[in-house]
């Protein structure tokens, strides 16, 4: 199917982004990789009046190590989250367990801020933020919030993510010598959404 006539946006700021999403109120969606929105869109599940897209804002994309924490921008592709030095070395987990996000192409165009946004239990990052002790770093109208991994998902697409705000960036510790961590996914075929996820962390 054909998705609904909408309007399309491309700020180049997060605060451009965020002034859109507050004029346009639930009129506007967010735009990351698109593979959550646009089959819903397609199926007539959502139909947003305007999409933002925020591919175009570079300080949402990007990995780097500060005082012991991990920060790896919203807007960072599954196949950067493998690739990363940094995640190899400090969030072994991260890495390993997003070679086993759906295909190539998922890999390639889906973000981890988009995976976590979307709130789908479904998903991977849900249950792999949650075991890493990861916090997420939210921007509005009144300035940045940091909310931890454990409070931000209330049940099946609902987040405490307001509508006029951005999922800027996932913080999490650097695992330690000896960290012990392992996923696992039950899923139908490959690219599938999975059927059951576990996630563990295991710390001296």
């Amino acid at each position: 199917m054909i998705p609904p006539r909408f309007e399309y946006h491309a700020p180049k700021s997060i605060g451009e982004a965020i002034k859109l999403l507050t004029d346009l109120g639930d009129s506007a969606k967010l735009l990351a990789g698109g593979h959550s929105l646009l089959p819903m869109m397609k199926l007539r599940f959502a139909a947003p009046e305007h999409l933002i897209d925020i591919n175009r804002i570079p300080e949402l994309r990007g990995v780097r190590e500060e005082n012991g924490q991990v920060i790896i921008g919203a807007m960072t592709v599954e196949n950067e989250v493998i690739n990363s030095p940094i995640i190899q070395a400090k969030l072994p987990l991260l890495s390993d367990a997003a070679k086993l996000i759906a295909d190539p192409q998922v890999r390639n165009r889906g973000t981890i801020g988009g995976d976590i946004a979307h709130g789908d239990p479904g998903n991977d990052h849900p249950a792999l933020s949650m075991a890493i002790d990861a916090s997420f770093v939210l921007e509005g109208p009144g300035g940045r919030r940091t909310v931890a991994a454990s409070d931000f998902f209330f049940g099946t697409y609902m987040t405490a993510l307001a509508e006029n705000e951005v999922l800027c960036e996932i913080h999490a510790p650097a695992f330690a010598d000896g960290t012990g961590y392992a996923y696992e996914k039950l899923k139908r075929k490959t690219g599938d959404w999975a059927t059951a996820g576990c996630a563990v962390v295991m710390r001296k």
